[in-house]
Protein backbone atom coordinates (compact mmCIF):
# COMPACT_ATOMS: atom_id res chain seq x y z
CA UNK A 1 0.00 0.00 0.00
CA UNK A 2 1.04 3.18 -0.93
CA UNK A 3 0.18 5.26 2.58
CA UNK A 4 2.89 7.34 3.55
CA UNK A 5 1.09 8.11 7.04
CA UNK A 6 -2.31 6.45 8.43
CA UNK A 7 -3.30 7.78 11.80
CA UNK A 8 -6.28 7.38 13.43
CA UNK A 9 -7.48 10.25 16.26
CA UNK A 10 -7.73 8.83 19.26
CA UNK A 11 -5.10 7.76 22.21
CA UNK A 12 -1.92 7.62 19.98
CA UNK A 13 -2.90 11.20 18.71
CA UNK A 14 -3.41 12.50 22.16
CA UNK A 15 0.11 11.25 23.62
CA UNK A 16 2.07 12.83 20.37
CA UNK A 17 0.19 16.01 20.97
CA UNK A 18 1.30 15.73 24.77
CA UNK A 19 5.20 14.79 23.69
CA UNK A 20 5.03 17.92 21.69
CA UNK A 21 3.60 19.90 24.25
CA UNK A 22 6.94 20.07 25.94
CA UNK A 23 9.31 20.48 23.16
CA UNK A 24 9.84 24.00 23.79
CA UNK A 25 7.10 25.33 21.04
CA UNK A 26 5.52 28.15 22.13
CA UNK A 27 1.92 27.54 23.38
CA UNK A 28 -0.59 29.60 21.13
CA UNK A 29 -4.42 30.68 21.86
CA UNK A 30 -7.21 32.15 19.85
CA UNK A 31 -8.37 35.67 19.49
CA UNK A 32 -11.72 36.95 18.02
CA UNK A 33 -11.46 39.11 15.37
CA UNK A 34 -14.54 39.30 14.09
CA UNK A 35 -18.38 38.72 14.72
CA UNK A 36 -22.00 39.00 13.06
CA UNK A 37 -21.00 36.64 9.91
CA UNK A 38 -23.39 35.25 8.00
CA UNK A 39 -21.44 31.90 7.02
CA UNK A 40 -17.99 32.44 7.38
CA UNK A 41 -16.38 30.28 4.74
CA UNK A 42 -13.03 31.74 3.65
CA UNK A 43 -10.46 34.39 5.32
CA UNK A 44 -7.69 35.78 2.69
CA UNK A 45 -5.83 39.37 2.07
CA UNK A 46 -4.95 40.99 -1.34
CA UNK A 47 -1.40 41.33 -2.47
CA UNK A 48 0.95 43.86 -0.45
CA UNK A 49 -1.96 44.24 1.43
CA UNK A 50 -1.17 44.51 5.31
CA UNK A 51 -3.88 46.19 6.97
CA UNK A 52 -6.76 44.62 5.66
CA UNK A 53 -8.36 41.24 5.35
CA UNK A 54 -11.11 39.57 3.52
CA UNK A 55 -14.08 37.75 5.01
CA UNK A 56 -16.45 35.57 2.28
CA UNK A 57 -19.98 34.66 3.75
CA UNK A 58 -21.79 31.86 2.02
CA UNK A 59 -24.70 33.45 1.01
CA UNK A 60 -22.59 35.66 -1.39
CA UNK A 61 -20.88 38.54 0.65
CA UNK A 62 -17.55 39.30 0.86
CA UNK A 63 -16.57 41.89 3.87
CA UNK A 64 -13.25 43.72 4.65
CA UNK A 65 -12.08 44.12 7.57
CA UNK A 66 -9.63 46.78 9.17
CA UNK A 67 -6.39 45.69 10.83
CA UNK A 68 -5.90 48.98 12.54
CA UNK A 69 -9.66 49.48 13.64
CA UNK A 70 -11.55 46.37 13.50
CA UNK A 71 -13.84 47.65 11.47
CA UNK A 72 -15.78 45.45 8.98
CA UNK A 73 -17.60 47.26 6.14
CA UNK A 74 -19.10 44.78 2.99
CA UNK A 75 -16.60 44.75 0.18
CA UNK A 76 -18.95 42.93 -2.69
CA UNK A 77 -22.43 41.82 -2.12
CA UNK A 78 -23.73 39.65 -4.92
CA UNK A 79 -26.29 37.65 -3.18
CA UNK A 80 -28.57 38.44 -5.46
CA UNK A 81 -26.51 35.89 -8.11
CA UNK A 82 -25.50 32.87 -5.31
CA UNK A 83 -27.53 30.29 -4.76
CA UNK A 84 -26.52 29.21 -0.90
CA UNK A 85 -27.34 26.98 1.19
CA UNK A 86 -26.18 23.25 1.54
CA UNK A 87 -22.98 22.75 0.12
CA UNK A 88 -23.97 25.54 -2.32
CA UNK A 89 -22.86 29.37 -1.70
CA UNK A 90 -20.01 32.07 -2.37
CA UNK A 91 -17.26 29.51 -2.39
CA UNK A 92 -13.87 30.76 -3.11
CA UNK A 93 -11.88 34.34 -2.93
CA UNK A 94 -8.47 34.89 -4.84
CA UNK A 95 -7.17 38.31 -5.72
CA UNK A 96 -4.74 38.91 -9.15
CA UNK A 97 -1.05 39.10 -8.00
CA UNK A 98 -1.22 42.57 -9.72
CA UNK A 99 -3.88 43.31 -8.22
CA UNK A 100 -2.42 46.96 -7.17
CA UNK A 101 -2.00 47.69 -10.55
CA UNK A 102 -5.22 46.38 -12.31
CA UNK A 103 -8.00 45.88 -9.56
CA UNK A 104 -9.23 42.39 -10.41
CA UNK A 105 -10.27 39.35 -8.38
CA UNK A 106 -11.63 36.47 -8.44
CA UNK A 107 -14.66 34.30 -6.83
CA UNK A 108 -16.19 30.79 -7.62
CA UNK A 109 -19.65 30.92 -6.44
CA UNK A 110 -23.08 28.34 -7.43
CA UNK A 111 -25.12 30.43 -9.19
CA UNK A 112 -28.51 29.76 -11.09
CA UNK A 113 -29.43 26.39 -11.40
CA UNK A 114 -26.41 24.92 -9.29
CA UNK A 115 -24.04 25.67 -11.56
CA UNK A 116 -20.39 26.22 -10.49
CA UNK A 117 -19.10 29.72 -11.95
CA UNK A 118 -15.83 31.37 -11.40
CA UNK A 119 -16.24 34.98 -12.31
CA UNK A 120 -13.73 38.18 -12.11
CA UNK A 121 -14.33 41.37 -10.59
CA UNK A 122 -13.18 45.00 -10.54
CA UNK A 123 -12.35 47.45 -7.18
CA UNK A 124 -13.77 50.67 -7.76
CA UNK A 125 -11.02 52.74 -8.72
CA UNK A 126 -12.90 55.74 -6.38
CA UNK A 127 -12.61 53.50 -3.01
CA UNK A 128 -10.14 50.71 -2.44
CA UNK A 129 -12.64 49.16 0.23
CA UNK A 130 -15.61 48.56 -2.24
CA UNK A 131 -15.98 46.36 -5.04
CA UNK A 132 -18.00 47.42 -8.50
CA UNK A 133 -20.56 44.40 -8.06
CA UNK A 134 -22.21 45.62 -11.71
CA UNK A 135 -18.32 44.57 -13.09
CA UNK A 136 -18.66 40.92 -12.70
CA UNK A 137 -17.63 38.77 -15.83
CA UNK A 138 -18.83 34.96 -15.62
CA UNK A 139 -15.08 33.12 -17.33
CA UNK A 140 -16.43 29.38 -16.68
CA UNK A 141 -19.03 27.51 -15.89
CA UNK A 142 -19.20 23.84 -14.77
CA UNK A 143 -22.98 22.33 -14.66
CA UNK A 144 -23.53 20.09 -11.06
CA UNK A 145 -25.24 16.62 -11.58
CA UNK A 146 -26.06 16.98 -7.87
CA UNK A 147 -26.27 20.12 -4.96
CA UNK A 148 -23.03 19.02 -2.90
CA UNK A 149 -19.10 18.35 -3.30
CA UNK A 150 -18.67 21.50 -5.02
CA UNK A 151 -15.22 22.32 -4.26
CA UNK A 152 -14.90 26.00 -4.77
CA UNK A 153 -11.85 26.94 -3.71
CA UNK A 154 -9.47 29.36 -5.69
CA UNK A 155 -5.73 30.40 -5.53
CA UNK A 156 -3.06 31.81 -7.58
CA UNK A 157 -0.04 29.90 -7.25
CA UNK A 158 2.91 31.60 -6.03
CA UNK A 159 4.84 29.83 -8.86
CA UNK A 160 3.42 30.73 -11.96
CA UNK A 161 0.93 32.80 -10.95
CA UNK A 162 -1.67 30.61 -12.34
CA UNK A 163 -5.32 30.56 -10.86
CA UNK A 164 -6.26 27.22 -9.73
CA UNK A 165 -9.66 26.05 -9.23
CA UNK A 166 -11.11 22.81 -6.93
CA UNK A 167 -14.05 21.20 -8.26
CA UNK A 168 -15.44 18.28 -6.38
CA UNK A 169 -16.81 15.00 -8.23
CA UNK A 170 -20.68 16.23 -8.72
CA UNK A 171 -22.32 15.04 -5.39
CA UNK A 172 -24.49 12.31 -4.55
CA UNK A 173 -22.55 10.03 -2.92
CA UNK A 174 -19.62 7.43 -4.00
CA UNK A 175 -19.23 9.43 -7.01
CA UNK A 176 -21.88 7.33 -9.62
CA UNK A 177 -20.94 8.67 -12.57
CA UNK A 178 -16.90 7.51 -11.99
CA UNK A 179 -16.45 11.77 -12.99
CA UNK A 180 -13.71 11.73 -10.56
CA UNK A 181 -11.81 9.46 -13.00
CA UNK A 182 -13.16 10.45 -16.54
CA UNK A 183 -10.35 13.24 -17.58
CA UNK A 184 -13.45 14.43 -20.21
CA UNK A 185 -14.91 15.77 -17.35
CA UNK A 186 -13.94 19.28 -15.10
CA UNK A 187 -15.91 18.13 -12.14
CA UNK A 188 -13.41 15.99 -9.62
CA UNK A 189 -10.43 17.43 -10.98
CA UNK A 190 -7.99 20.43 -9.69
CA UNK A 191 -8.01 22.86 -12.92
CA UNK A 192 -5.39 25.54 -14.07
CA UNK A 193 -6.08 28.62 -15.72
CA UNK A 194 -4.55 31.52 -17.11
CA UNK A 195 -6.40 34.41 -16.57
CA UNK A 196 -4.35 36.85 -18.73
CA UNK A 197 -5.05 34.40 -21.31
CA UNK A 198 -7.91 34.21 -23.74
CA UNK A 199 -7.73 30.76 -25.40
CA UNK A 200 -9.86 29.06 -23.18
CA UNK A 201 -13.34 28.19 -24.43
CA UNK A 202 -14.96 31.93 -24.95
CA UNK A 203 -12.23 33.66 -24.96
CA UNK A 204 -12.08 35.00 -21.21
CA UNK A 205 -9.14 32.72 -19.84
CA UNK A 206 -6.42 31.27 -21.10
CA UNK A 207 -5.00 27.73 -21.22
CA UNK A 208 -1.21 27.13 -20.27
CA UNK A 209 0.88 25.29 -22.48
CA UNK A 210 2.31 22.80 -20.21
CA UNK A 211 -1.03 22.12 -18.52
CA UNK A 212 -0.92 17.83 -18.75
CA UNK A 213 -3.58 17.44 -21.32
CA UNK A 214 -2.96 19.99 -24.08
CA UNK A 215 -3.13 18.06 -26.99
CA UNK A 216 -3.53 14.95 -25.46
CA UNK A 217 -6.53 12.68 -24.61
CA UNK A 218 -8.40 14.75 -21.72
CA UNK A 219 -9.52 18.40 -21.12
CA UNK A 220 -7.27 21.38 -21.27
CA UNK A 221 -8.03 22.69 -17.95
CA UNK A 222 -7.23 19.66 -16.13
CA UNK A 223 -4.21 19.98 -13.90
CA UNK A 224 -4.77 17.05 -11.36
CA UNK A 225 -7.93 14.81 -11.38
CA UNK A 226 -9.46 11.70 -8.78
CA UNK A 227 -10.77 14.49 -6.21
CA UNK A 228 -13.96 13.63 -4.34
CA UNK A 229 -14.91 17.40 -2.40
CA UNK A 230 -11.84 19.08 -1.70
CA UNK A 231 -12.19 20.90 0.71
CA UNK A 232 -9.76 24.03 1.70
CA UNK A 233 -6.59 23.86 -0.39
CA UNK A 234 -3.46 26.32 0.41
CA UNK A 235 -0.22 27.17 -1.33
CA UNK A 236 2.84 27.02 0.72
CA UNK A 237 3.71 30.22 0.35
CA UNK A 238 7.70 29.59 1.14
CA UNK A 239 8.08 26.30 -1.05
CA UNK A 240 4.99 26.53 -3.50
CA UNK A 241 3.76 23.15 -2.76
CA UNK A 242 -0.03 22.34 -3.03
CA UNK A 243 -1.66 21.33 0.31
CA UNK A 244 -5.45 19.92 -0.54
CA UNK A 245 -7.75 18.43 1.93
CA UNK A 246 -10.13 15.89 0.52
CA UNK A 247 -13.09 14.91 2.56
CA UNK A 248 -13.94 11.28 2.58
CA UNK A 249 -17.11 9.38 1.76
CA UNK A 250 -18.20 7.49 4.88
CA UNK A 251 -14.34 6.48 6.77
CA UNK A 252 -11.57 8.34 5.95
CA UNK A 253 -10.32 12.37 5.61
CA UNK A 254 -7.01 13.01 3.99
CA UNK A 255 -4.31 15.35 3.18
CA UNK A 256 -3.17 15.63 -0.56
CA UNK A 257 0.18 17.43 -1.08
CA UNK A 258 1.70 18.13 -4.59
CA UNK A 259 5.14 19.80 -4.68
CA UNK A 260 6.17 22.35 -6.06
CA UNK A 261 7.56 21.60 -9.43
CA UNK A 262 5.31 19.07 -10.63
CA UNK A 263 4.50 18.79 -14.27
CA UNK A 264 0.66 18.05 -13.34
CA UNK A 265 -1.63 15.37 -13.93
CA UNK A 266 -1.33 13.44 -10.77
CA UNK A 267 -4.23 11.07 -10.31
CA UNK A 268 -5.71 11.15 -6.46
CA UNK A 269 -7.92 7.91 -6.55
CA UNK A 270 -10.88 8.91 -5.84
CA UNK A 271 -13.23 6.55 -6.57
CA UNK A 272 -11.23 3.97 -6.60
CA UNK A 273 -9.60 4.78 -2.94
CA UNK A 274 -11.06 6.26 0.10
CA UNK A 275 -7.98 7.32 1.55
CA UNK A 276 -5.83 4.43 1.10
CA UNK A 277 -8.30 2.08 1.30
CA UNK A 278 -9.94 0.42 -1.69
CA UNK A 279 -13.40 1.79 -2.47
CA UNK A 280 -14.59 0.77 -5.91
CA UNK A 281 -11.83 -0.48 -7.98
CA UNK A 282 -14.13 -1.11 -11.38
CA UNK A 283 -12.26 -0.28 -14.28
CA UNK A 284 -9.38 1.68 -12.09
CA UNK A 285 -5.65 1.85 -13.09
CA UNK A 286 -2.79 -0.02 -11.20
CA UNK A 287 -2.35 1.94 -7.80
CA UNK A 288 1.60 2.15 -8.78
CA UNK A 289 -0.12 5.03 -11.10
CA UNK A 290 -1.98 6.65 -8.30
CA UNK A 291 -0.72 9.46 -5.88
CA UNK A 292 -2.16 9.15 -2.12
CA UNK A 293 -2.18 10.99 0.52
CA UNK A 294 0.27 12.00 2.90
CA UNK A 295 -1.94 11.82 5.90
CA UNK A 296 -5.68 10.47 6.33
CA UNK A 297 -8.03 9.94 9.65
CA UNK A 298 -10.91 8.53 10.48
CA UNK A 299 -14.37 9.67 11.17
CA UNK A 300 -14.36 8.30 14.36
CA UNK A 301 -15.03 10.44 17.50
CA UNK A 302 -17.37 12.76 15.86
CA UNK A 303 -15.30 13.42 13.29
CA UNK A 304 -17.05 13.81 9.84
CA UNK A 305 -15.37 16.16 7.15
CA UNK A 306 -11.76 17.56 6.94
CA UNK A 307 -11.09 21.45 6.49
CA UNK A 308 -7.99 21.92 5.19
CA UNK A 309 -5.63 24.69 6.03
CA UNK A 310 -2.23 26.05 5.96
CA UNK A 311 1.42 25.47 6.53
CA UNK A 312 2.39 28.76 9.08
CA UNK A 313 4.64 31.08 7.46
CA UNK A 314 3.92 34.01 9.88
CA UNK A 315 5.88 36.08 12.21
CA UNK A 316 4.59 36.11 15.62
CA UNK A 317 5.10 32.17 16.26
CA UNK A 318 8.11 31.54 15.02
CA UNK A 319 8.95 27.78 16.43
CA UNK A 320 5.82 26.58 14.48
CA UNK A 321 7.73 27.60 10.94
CA UNK A 322 6.33 25.42 8.39
CA UNK A 323 4.00 23.94 10.54
CA UNK A 324 0.44 22.32 8.25
CA UNK A 325 -2.68 23.04 10.30
CA UNK A 326 -5.71 21.67 9.36
CA UNK A 327 -9.25 20.29 11.37
CA UNK A 328 -12.04 18.85 10.85
CA UNK A 329 -15.67 20.65 10.16
CA UNK A 330 -17.77 19.09 12.85
CA UNK A 331 -16.07 18.20 15.77
CA UNK A 332 -14.49 21.82 15.22
CA UNK A 333 -11.16 19.66 16.44
CA UNK A 334 -7.80 21.21 15.05
CA UNK A 335 -4.52 19.28 14.29
CA UNK A 336 -0.96 20.36 13.07
CA UNK A 337 2.60 18.40 11.52
CA UNK A 338 5.17 19.10 10.21
CA UNK A 339 5.91 17.38 6.90
CA UNK A 340 8.85 16.31 4.57
CA UNK A 341 9.17 14.10 1.45
CA UNK A 342 11.91 12.15 3.29
CA UNK A 343 9.97 11.65 6.86
CA UNK A 344 6.89 12.14 6.26
CA UNK A 345 4.41 13.47 8.92
CA UNK A 346 6.47 14.46 11.98
CA UNK A 347 5.68 16.44 15.33
CA UNK A 348 2.42 15.59 14.94
CA UNK A 349 -0.01 17.84 17.57
CA UNK A 350 -3.84 17.85 18.53
CA UNK A 351 -4.32 22.21 19.12
CA UNK A 352 -8.04 21.86 19.81
CA UNK A 353 -7.55 22.43 23.62
CA UNK A 354 -5.62 25.49 22.69
CA UNK A 355 -6.93 27.05 19.69
CA UNK A 356 -10.37 25.75 19.40
CA UNK A 357 -11.93 27.77 21.92
CA UNK A 358 -15.31 28.81 20.48
CA UNK A 359 -15.58 27.32 17.44
CA UNK A 360 -18.33 25.88 15.78
CA UNK A 361 -18.24 24.21 12.53
CA UNK A 362 -15.00 24.67 11.85
CA UNK A 363 -15.52 25.82 7.73
CA UNK A 364 -12.12 27.63 6.98
CA UNK A 365 -8.36 28.38 7.62
CA UNK A 366 -7.17 31.47 6.04
CA UNK A 367 -4.00 34.03 6.51
CA UNK A 368 -3.38 37.79 6.36
CA UNK A 369 -0.09 38.93 4.49
CA UNK A 370 1.82 38.42 7.32
CA UNK A 371 1.46 34.83 7.31
CA UNK A 372 -0.85 34.35 10.52
CA UNK A 373 -3.38 31.85 10.02
CA UNK A 374 -7.55 32.53 11.09
CA UNK A 375 -10.08 30.17 11.54
CA UNK A 376 -14.18 30.25 10.48
CA UNK A 377 -16.59 29.47 12.82
CA UNK A 378 -19.29 28.81 10.69
CA UNK A 379 -22.30 28.27 12.71
CA UNK A 380 -21.88 31.16 15.12
CA UNK A 381 -20.66 33.56 12.33
CA UNK A 382 -17.22 34.41 13.96
CA UNK A 383 -13.45 34.55 12.61
CA UNK A 384 -10.64 33.96 15.19
CA UNK A 385 -6.67 34.48 14.85
CA UNK A 386 -3.99 31.95 16.07
CA UNK A 387 -1.87 34.14 18.23
CA UNK A 388 0.99 33.42 20.94
CA UNK A 389 -0.16 33.16 24.54
CA UNK A 390 2.34 35.55 25.04
CA UNK A 391 2.18 38.13 22.71
CA UNK A 392 4.54 39.16 20.47
CA UNK A 393 8.17 36.78 19.96
CA UNK A 394 9.73 39.70 19.82
CA UNK A 395 9.38 43.34 20.21
CA UNK A 396 12.80 45.58 20.95
CA UNK A 397 10.70 48.91 20.33
CA UNK A 398 8.11 47.91 22.58
CA UNK A 399 5.22 48.95 20.59
CA UNK A 400 3.22 45.60 20.66
CA UNK A 401 3.59 44.70 17.32
CA UNK A 402 6.95 42.15 16.25
CA UNK A 403 9.51 43.02 15.05
CA UNK A 404 9.43 40.70 12.30
CA UNK A 405 6.12 41.84 11.46
CA UNK A 406 7.64 45.48 11.15
CA UNK A 407 10.17 44.70 8.88
CA UNK A 408 8.09 42.62 6.26
CA UNK A 409 5.25 45.00 5.86
CA UNK A 410 8.14 47.65 5.34
CA UNK A 411 7.04 50.07 8.96
CA UNK A 412 10.43 49.00 10.25
CA UNK A 413 13.89 49.46 8.64
CA UNK A 414 16.41 46.20 8.30
CA UNK A 415 19.21 47.61 6.38
CA UNK A 416 21.45 44.76 7.03
CA UNK A 417 18.85 42.18 7.28
CA UNK A 418 19.88 40.81 10.21
CA UNK A 419 16.11 40.70 11.63
CA UNK A 420 16.77 43.36 14.13
CA UNK A 421 14.95 46.74 13.46
CA UNK A 422 17.62 49.56 12.40
CA UNK A 423 16.42 51.87 15.53
CA UNK A 424 17.16 48.95 17.88
CA UNK A 425 21.04 48.25 16.66
CA UNK A 426 23.07 49.22 19.15
CA UNK A 427 25.01 52.73 18.48
CA UNK A 428 28.29 52.01 16.62
CA UNK A 429 30.84 54.59 15.97
CA UNK A 430 30.66 55.84 12.33
CA UNK A 431 27.57 53.99 11.52
CA UNK A 432 26.42 57.76 9.99
CA UNK A 433 23.27 55.67 8.46
CA UNK A 434 21.92 53.26 11.07
CA UNK A 435 22.32 50.02 9.53
CA UNK A 436 24.28 48.44 11.97
CA UNK A 437 27.72 48.24 10.27
CA UNK A 438 30.28 50.66 8.38
CA UNK A 439 30.55 50.79 5.20
CA UNK A 440 30.78 52.76 1.65
CA UNK A 441 27.31 53.58 2.33
CA UNK A 442 28.11 55.58 5.07
CA UNK A 443 31.04 57.25 3.75
CA UNK A 444 29.69 58.62 0.47
CA UNK A 445 27.06 60.42 3.20
CA UNK A 446 29.77 62.19 5.06
CA UNK A 447 31.16 63.00 1.63
CA UNK A 448 28.19 64.39 0.45
CA UNK A 449 27.56 66.64 3.02
CA UNK A 450 31.10 67.53 4.25
CA UNK A 451 31.53 71.59 5.04
CA UNK A 452 27.81 71.65 6.16
CA UNK A 453 25.57 71.96 9.16
CA UNK A 454 23.69 69.14 8.89
CA UNK A 455 22.95 65.41 10.92
CA UNK A 456 23.26 63.95 7.64
CA UNK A 457 27.05 62.48 7.52
CA UNK A 458 27.66 63.70 11.48
CA UNK A 459 29.18 60.96 13.07
CA UNK A 460 30.43 63.03 15.87
CA UNK A 461 26.71 64.77 16.69
CA UNK A 462 28.23 67.92 17.22
CA UNK A 463 25.54 69.48 14.44
CA UNK A 464 28.37 69.64 11.62
CA UNK A 465 30.22 67.09 9.22
CA UNK A 466 33.41 67.91 8.96
CA UNK A 467 36.77 66.09 8.86
CA UNK A 468 36.24 64.48 12.69
CA UNK A 469 33.60 62.60 11.14
CA UNK A 470 35.36 61.74 8.13
CA UNK A 471 38.52 60.18 10.71
CA UNK A 472 35.82 58.00 12.92
CA UNK A 473 33.90 56.43 9.72
CA UNK A 474 37.32 55.66 8.30
CA UNK A 475 38.74 54.23 11.82
CA UNK A 476 35.70 52.24 11.87
CA UNK A 477 35.38 51.17 8.33
CA UNK A 478 33.97 47.68 7.72
CA UNK A 479 33.00 46.59 11.28
CA UNK A 480 29.56 45.30 12.34
CA UNK A 481 27.63 47.08 15.31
Amino acid sequence: MKTLTTLAIGAGMLAASAAYAGSGIPQMTNELVATGLSSPLYVTHAPNDFDRIFIVEQPGRIRVRDQNTGQLSVFLDIQNIVLSGGERGLLGLAFHPDYDENGYFYVSYTGSGGVSRIARYSVDPGDPNVADASSGVVMLSVSQPFSNHNGGWIGFSPNDGYLYWALGDGGSGGDPGNRAQNINLLLGKMLRLDVDGSNGAGGLYGIPDNNPFVGEDGLDEIWAYGLRNPWRNSFDRETGDLWMADVGQNAWEEINRQRAGSLGGENYGWRCYEGNNPYNLTGCPPSSQLTFPVYTYSRSGGNCSITGGNVYRGVNIPGLEGTYFFGDYCSSRVWSFSYNALSGVTNFTERTGEVAGGLSGLSSFGEDAYGELYMCSLFNGRVYKIVPVDGPFTDCNENGIEDAAEILDGSAQDANGNGVIDSCEPACDGDVNGSGSVDLADLNLVLANFGTATDEGDATGDGNVDLADLNLVLANFGSDC
